[in-house]
């Protein structure tokens, strides 16, 4: 299935919903995919497979989280997030050790939440290397599901344009979506029905 950059966004903040993160998490999953999704990284598969596992609740992570790096293997969202909310109290000119479980969902974590920013991030492994700047990811290969990584501030990458706009998704990935995001929804009563909800049988669009 086709859909475009306003659908996937929607849907994956739905969908994020139906797994019980707040609004304001939700808003920064949806917005986060997207921008992995333009610069050809599999964000929303990446999101459909880590989505029963991913902690919903209040982060456990701190400053010192990053202050002291760590082996622990950490989800993509809540390292991303915590670590965009912190970032004014480090300066990352020494790297630090991440273990990332969900690798082109914290990039595009990390992307979105560079918005405004001048700063870019790099982020390398032993076989993969990447620079994460605002709206910009500069990559030359698939970063791997998970694994250990080096983060430090670099320079920001040339300025690119070529983003996806359309996003060509599997049936079984937009099931899985709908499915999250249907837990949100309101069941249909009779009142609502009466009051105009739904299509009902003369939908004329």
């Amino acid at each position: 299935m086709t859909w475009s950059g306003n659908e996937l966004r929607a849907q994956v903040t739905k969908a994020s919903r139906g797994l019980g993160f707040d609004w304001g998490r939700a808003k920064y999953l949806g917005e986060s995919v997207l921008r992995a999704e333009r610069h050809g990284l599999p964000a929303t598969q990446t999101f459909i497979e880590l989505a029963e596992s991913l902690d919903t609740g209040p982060s456990k992570l701190s400053t010192s989280t990053f202050l002291q790096g760590t082996a622990m293997a950490m989800d993509a969202v809540d390292l991303g997030i915590t670590l965009v909310d912190h970032l004014p109290q480090l300066d990352l000119a020494d790297p630090i050790e991440l273990h990332v479980i969900g690798y082109p969902l914290f990039l595009g974590i990390v992307c979105y939440g560079l918005t405004g920013s001048d700063r870019a991030l790099c982020v390398e492994t032993d076989a993969f290397q990447c620079v994460v700047q605002a709206n910009q990811i500069t990559t030359s290969s698939t970063p791997p599901p998970q694994g250990g990584c080096r983060l430090s501030h670099c320079l920001p990458a040339q300025s690119s344009c070529s983003w996806v706009s359309r996003f060509e998704l599997e049936s079984a990935v937009c099931e899985q979506l709908n499915d999250l995001a249907s837990r949100v929804y309101a069941p249909a009563t009779e009142a609502s029905r009466l009051a105009g909800a739904g299509a009902g049988l003369n939908d004329n669009d």
